[in-house]
């Protein structure tokens, strides 16, 4: 249809620093890969940051965890360029 970006969300992870939904991202980028998938929810840690740039997702949302101070900018984009 034309689709080529989507920001996908599990809400049920989104602002608990819990870890992301990596399986679902996996699951969408391997039936879908054509498609730009941008990550949300859940993202407490650099270790959650490397599960999803290993999942096939294109990109990240962090909100909570660097307001929270959890990891600095730099050291998010480190780390998701490093994986």
């Amino acid at each position: 249809m034309g689709l080529k970006h989507v920001l996908c969300t599990d809400i049920s992870k989104d602002g608990t620093l819990t870890g992301s939904n990596v399986d679902l991202y996996k699951e969408m980028a391997s039936a879908y890969p054509q498609i730009e998938w941008q990550a949300s929810g859940g993202i407490g840690s650099l270790d959650d940051i490397a599960a999803v740039a290993r999942s096939g997702a294109s990109g990240m949302i962090v909100g909570r965890a660097l307001l929270e101070g959890k990891f600095d900018v730099k050291e998010a984009i480190a780390c998701w360029q490093n994986v």
